[in-house]
């Protein structure tokens, strides 16, 4: 089996649960959402983007060769896009291959939440990083909130997160979290920006409300460190 893939690198996990921990990050192609704010667009926009240089369709078991040597001293891999469900049974592939070498292996997967997983891949996979659009993200709601999808995750290994521009946004949120019936204190709020006083403004005009709310503040710790730049 083959994936179509976007990129490979070690960095730091900078959003979510898992926020400052080191990471391989594998990147997948394409996606079936279309935010106005992505700042992944290389990953699936191919009217600004060469998919010939941007995906890559590359066999699991090369992969997997690829992921291991990567990892040495690391044990998460945070699969992400795009949208990673697009894909679900060559990860499922990918996952095994990679456990045979690495049995207690982490694998987090950073999804929009509109495609439900399997079960048989909702069992591989350590937690589910959920992040429903909004309505700052410019997409009809019909496309960016899927109930059925949103109500799958296995509620014990799932998180959600959401991209907030305004703490107006939070009554929004609510409505959504409400969805996935998933507690508040299962829940991270991050700010958009691509430049670190942008992420820090936001991080200060989202912390009171975020705390009152009982939510969790995400920070993105890869643009305050690097910036917007790519393989961080």
């Amino acid at each position: 089996m083959t994936l179509l893939v976007n990129e490979v690198f070690r960095s730091v996990q900078g959003e979510g649960p898992s926020s400052g921990q080191p990471a391989v990050f594998l990147r997948l192609a394409n996606c079936n959402l279309a935010c106005v704010w992505c700042d992944t667009r290389f990953s699936w926009d191919w009217t600004l983007f060469d998919p010939a240089k941007e995906r890559h369709e590359t066999r699991t078991t090369e992969l997997a060769s690829e992921i291991i040597a990567e990892l040495h001293g690391i044990n998460l891999l945070v699969i992400t896009g795009g949208e990673p469900q697009l894909q679900q049974s060559s990860i499922l592939e990918l996952i095994t291959a990679l456990r045979v070498n690495s049995p207690n292996l982490r694998v987090e997967i950073e999804t929009n939440g509109t495609i439900p997983p399997t079960p048989q891949f909702a069992e591989a996979i350590d937690l589910f990083v959920v992040s429903p659009k909004l309505a700052n993200s410019s997409v009809p709601e019909k496309r960016r909130l899927r109930h059925r999808a949103l109500a799958s995750f296995p509620p014990d290994r799932s998180a959600l997160k959401f991209v907030v521009t305004d703490p107006r946004e939070l009554e929004e949120v609510a409505a959504v979290r409400a969805i996935t019936g998933l507690p508040p204190n299962r829940t991270w709020i991050m700010p958009e920006g691509t430049t670190p006083d942008s992420v820090l403004r936001g991080l200060q005009r989202l912390s009171e409300p975020v705390a009152r709310a009982g939510y969790n503040l995400s920070p993105r710790l890869h643009i305050l460190m690097w910036g917007d730049a790519r393989g961080r």
